[in-house]
């Protein structure tokens, strides 16, 4: 974490993994969920954002996630962890299941307040992350660009992915809530910036 800066995670603790829509948690608290290609570091930034080492499973397989995945913070919020989209090796089917669970949450959580939309930064936005921008788009679910790995590019290469990624946006930011906000789950680069942010989101009243 960033110097002086301390998480507001009292408790976290993993509730269930759901593999259908009948399976997601039914209490109303708000939530805020993270998106993102296969192997974008989902897991890894959800466990520094939680101070927590092995809280969310971290695996070197891409597309490994299969479930939507619930948190419970503090017994206030919920944390949710979508599977992984885009890595080419997953069966039709598995990815067709994937994308069906994705779209029923997606489209049936009223206390879903925003989606964490992780972009790698040395990949930038591909097709499969535009997809799933016109989805919430289509949904009308505010949603935040995270800028991952950022401690993986040096100064200058890391404006120039900064300013691209930042650009193209910005001609498809109608429920974008923030600019980019570049993070490292390695080095804790942007934890304070973006949970800030989650606050504002998720308990406005008492930021």
């Amino acid at each position: 974490m960033e110097k002086g800066f301390q998480t507001p995670v009292k408790q976290a603790e993993f509730i269930i993994g759901a593999a259908a829509a009948k399976q997601f948690p039914q209490e109303p608290l708000a939530e805020v969920a993270f998106a993102g290609r296969s192997n974008v570091g989902k897991s890894s930034l959800m466990n520094k954002l939680l101070n927590r080492r092995k809280l969310v499973r971290v695996s070197g397989t891409p597309g490994c996630t299969r479930e939507v995945n619930f948190f419970l913070i503090n017994r206030h919020w919920w944390f949710v962890d979508l599977p992984g989209y885009g890595y080419a090796k997953v069966r039709r089917d598995q990815y067709e299941l994937w994308n069906r669970t994705i779209g029923d949450y997606l489209s049936g959580r009223p206390q879903l307040r925003a989606v964490l939309m992780l972009i790698d930064i040395r990949r930038s936005l591909l097709d499969a992350d535009l997809e799933m921008i016109a989805l919430m788009e289509s949904l009308g679910i505010g949603w935040v660009p995270v800028v991952t790995k950022a401690d993986k590019l040096k100064s200058n290469p890391r404006r120039v992915a900064l300013k691209k990624i930042t650009e193209k946006i910005q001609t498809i930011e109608r429920h974008a809530i923030c600019k980019p906000i570049a993070v490292s789950a390695h080095s804790g680069e942007g934890m304070k910036v973006l949970w800030n942010q989650l606050l504002c989101i998720l308990d406005p009243e008492h930021v």
